[in-house]
């Protein structure tokens, strides 16, 4: 017992190893939880050892730590090497220029405001064999919006719409809703926008909101994101906290849609 005397003297309370509390825990929440009985002689036969196997296997899995701890890691990397998975992209259509790499690496560059290279890196590949790829002139549509050629952005989703009137009908619409206007042709904006939102999708209705507050809809605004708070209702907890940043967005223009109206 001498040789753990150390472990009792820093590591104990009321002379009790808390490695034998932390198994006590886990105990409670095993039968709390409806785990197997077995779990409760592991954790009082090999109280540190079965303390680590549960954590790992019930507990973990069971609580909101897998979610918070990747969130805290990907930000972690994200400061840390704020272009990595963007240099990833770069590597792999480097090492083989497959139009597939190249439009994943051209949807990194999209992601980070880079359109104008994303424009070149899709010229690049642009062939007999991609001229009629939905897939590819989609990113090609949307890097064309991002870097302001509205006419090309327009043009490439008129051609993907020619070649199949039923692929991504939402997504096209919103590319074509956005380009409009930036023309200033709203009511043709607002046609796409309906679209554009026919599923619902939260960041769909989000464009569609800020578009509604930017051409002083305030009305059409209040109601699509009343549209949205039913949508947020309904997702899962992951989705919720993932759209998060775009209601704040939303909440912060209607805002400011307010006061400028008082």
């Amino acid at each position: 017992m001498e040789a753990f005397a150390w472990y009792f003297q820093y590591f104990s309370i009321f002379g009790i190893g808390i490695h034998v509390l932390i198994a006590v825990f886990f105990a409670i929440h095993a039968l709390r939880s409806g785990q197997p009985f077995l779990w409760l002689w592991i954790l009082f036969i090999f109280p540190f050892l079965g303390s680590v196997v549960y954590f790992i296997a019930v507990y973990l899995p069971q609580s909101r730590m897998p979610y918070q701890a990747n969130a805290m890691g990907k930000k972690a990397i994200h400061i840390l090497q704020p272009n990595r998975e963007l240099n990833k992209a770069k590597e792999r259509y480097e090492n083989i220029p497959s139009v597939e790499n190249a439009v994943r690496y051209a949807e990194y560059l999209i992601s980070l405001d880079q359109a104008n290279e994303a424009i070149i890196v899709l010229k690049q590949k642009y062939n007999a064999l991609v001229e009629n790829d939905p897939a590819f002139l989609q990113q090609l549509a949307t890097a064309y919006l991002q870097d302001f050629q509205i006419e090309q952005a327009l043009d490439v989703t008129s051609k993907i719409k020619k070649i199949d009137p039923n692929y991504k009908v939402e997504q096209i619409a919103l590319i074509r809703a956005l380009s409009f206007h930036q023309l200033n042709q709203e009511d043709a904006a607002k046609q796409e926008f309906l679209v554009a939102t026919r599923s619902q999708d939260i960041e769909h209705l989000a464009e569609y909101a800020l578009w509604a507050i930017q051409t002083n809809q305030a009305d059409l605004a209040q109601q699509i994101r009343a549209d949205m708070q039913k949508k947020w209702t309904i997702g899962t907890k992951y989705s919720r906290q993932l759209h998060k940043p775009i209601f704040k967005q939303v909440d912060k223009a209607l805002k400011e849609m307010s006061k400028k109206a008082a």
